[in-house]
């Protein structure tokens, strides 16, 4: 059980679509271009009338309360945190195999294309750890963010959840506990919903054969590396041929 439960609360109705959060989050992690650790989508939907309404999506990891990533990763390099139940990533362990990624319903992870390991979104961990708001919610000049630990009964995310009014980016098919919650009013599209999402057999059968708690050794990890190394390399190649066919 956590002792803590960090939340994010996102209140559509006072983003306005400036990408403050994007920005600062970038600049936080220097992250390259063309991948990006949260980000803002527009959602649309139509009223009775026949009139559009449009909400502004500030996304990024959920912090599940049952992650996938955890369990899809042959390493460990994946694990959810107890103190805090942040889904962190050790990046020494992480062998950049895409598993994680693979299985993320809310597709919040990404191959850095700097090193090749794998990103997300981390709540801003060491700001936290120091005291600070994440560089996202810091920014937010319209205070659509607000966060948390939800276990506080002193902290403002709680006293707003208490109060009512905000829901959660899920559907009845998968449900697995993100800790982002949308204020009510929140269009949720196609476009945003998360995607039910299996494990290749790769992906089981190095999963199941290691157990992240126990102590494989240099040799067993170096061994376990270098298949998932080849996994990728297949993988890479499957996507190359896809593109290829479909031009």
């Amino acid at each position: 059980m956590a002792k803590k439960q960090y939340v994010m609360l996102v209140d559509t109705a006072r983003c306005v679509f400036c990408e403050a959060c994007v920005t600062s989050c970038r600049a936080e992690w220097g992250t390259p271009l063309g991948v990006s650790r949260n980000w803002v989508r527009e959602t649309m939907t139509m009223t009775n009338d026949g009139m559009p309404r449009l909400s502004f999506l500030s996304g990024r990891c959920m912090h599940c309360e049952e992650p996938p990533c955890v369990p899809a990763c042959p390493t460990g390099a994946s694990f959810k945190r107890d103190d805090d139940g942040l889904v962190l990533l050790d990046r020494e362990l992480c062998t950049g195999c895409e598993f994680c990624v693979d299985v993320c319903p809310y597709d919040a992870r990404y191959r850095d294309p700097a090193d090749g390991m794998i990103s997300k979104c981390t709540f801003c961990a060491p700001r936290i750890a120091d005291g600070e708001e994440p560089a996202c919610v810091n920014v937010c000049f319209t205070r659509a963010l607000t966060f948390g630990d939800a276990k506080d009964p002193d902290s403002e995310v709680s006293r707003m959840l208490k109060q009512g009014g905000w829901k959660r980016l899920v559907t009845d098919e998968v449900d697995i506990g993100p800790n982002l919650y949308y204020s009510e009013d929140t269009v949720f599209d196609d476009s945003v919903l998360p995607k039910a999402k299996k494990a290749t057999v790769a992906a089981r059968v190095l999963s199941d054969g290691v157990n992240p708690a126990l102590k494989i050794g240099l040799g067993g990890m170096v061994g376990l590396f270098g298949v998932a190394g080849l996994v990728k390399l297949a993988k890479r190649k499957q996507e190359v041929a896809n593109d290829e066919h479909g031009q």
